[in-house]
């Protein structure tokens, strides 16, 4: 097994709405990718952050249900989560607040795949 290069997604900003990063890795059999995504929170938020994983079969359609939804409290310092997707072909990440009160300042995304030699 060997690590691949870090991967980083444009960066998404002024997230009221579910808006999701531009990378859409594909995974090999066997393979998994460890992600990170930070948030930054306004001044004292009231809002946490939902971050939800989507699979696809082909890149093509998503499923509207997520495979994972995690929320990142607003009180946690750093502000940042990570988590390890696997034995889907393709996901996406998406960010949303939790609520209605606060736009959250910005989010990004950086993961690695675990190259798994067959």
């Amino acid at each position: 097994m060997a690590w691949g290069a870090k991967t980083t997604a444009t960066q998404l900003t002024s997230i009221t709405t579910e808006q999701l990063f531009d990378q859409t890795p594909t995974l090999n059999p066997r393979e998994s990718a460890h992600c990170r995504v930070e948030v930054d929170f306004p001044t004292s938020p009231t809002d946490d952050a939902v971050i939800s994983v989507y699979g696809s079969l082909d890149g093509s359609e998503w499923s509207a249900t997520p495979l994972m939804s995690l929320v990142l409290d607003k009180d946690t310092d750093p502000n940042s989560i990570d988590f390890v997707v696997t034995g889907v072909y393709q996901f996406r990440i998406g960010v949303k607040r939790s609520g209605t009160t606060d736009t959250l300042t910005s989010a990004d995304l950086a993961f690695r795949k675990d190259g798994v030699s067959v």
